[in-house]
């Protein structure tokens, strides 16, 4: 598989409230070579927590340069939360893409929206976006209780949000159902080949 050899190179967009399992399906789909996913690295204005390394959890710059990689329009997508901008920068898709390899970006359901809100941005790109939702909302609820590390409130909070990121589910172009992680992630590889070779 030649991604350069594309017309409209791809990157996978993969999304899903707090609690579904996203985590486990990245692994599976990560350890599996034949899809070349790379996980693309956002760019943030917050401060590297302990441990993280610039470049390889974030690149970490200040906010006067973010704010100038958005008038220059090197960014895909942006948000600012908390305080501080998070993104994904142009220069890191086209470098993965120039690797041989998937970007494969894990963002908030708002960052997509933006993405497909200005298609002009990403003309050059296949964009596939993969939303996962949980079997039942009840079925979330207890995964985020049975984690036992958040509070009431916390809790709450992911709930709130989970129920808000449910409802954007339908902009994305695929909706996969985590009953099964393995089975999740086969249907995300079917998804690929897909949209790769049809």
């Amino acid at each position: 598989m030649n991604i350069n050899s594309y017309k409209k190179k791809p990157i996978i967009i993969f999304t899903g409230p707090s609690g579904v399992g996203k985590g486990t399906i990245e692994q599976i789909l990560f350890k599996n070579e034949e899809l070349k996913f790379k996980l693309s690295v956002s760019v943030t204005t917050r401060q590297p927590r302990l441990g993280e390394k610039d470049g390889v959890h974030y690149f970490f710059i200040t906010k006067d340069k973010f704010e100038q990689k958005i008038a220059n329009n090197e960014l895909l997508e942006y948000n600012y939360h908390f305080d501080n901008y998070y993104g994904t920068l142009f220069s890191e898709i086209d470098n993965i893409h120039n690797q041989n390899k998937i970007p494969f970006l894990e963002i908030e359901t708002l960052g997509t929206k933006k993405i497909l809100e200005n298609k002009e941005n990403h003309v050059k790109y296949n964009i596939i976006t993969v939303f996962i939702l949980p079997p039942s909302f009840e079925e979330l609820k207890n995964r985020i209780i049975g984690r036992n590390t958040e509070t009431k409130d916390s809790i709450n909070k992911r709930l709130l949000k989970a129920s808000e990121e449910l409802k954007e589910s339908k902009i994305f172009k695929y909706n996969v159902i985590n009953d099964d992680p393995h089975r999740a992630a086969l249907e995300i590889k079917n998804i690929l080949m897909k949209e790769l070779y049809e």
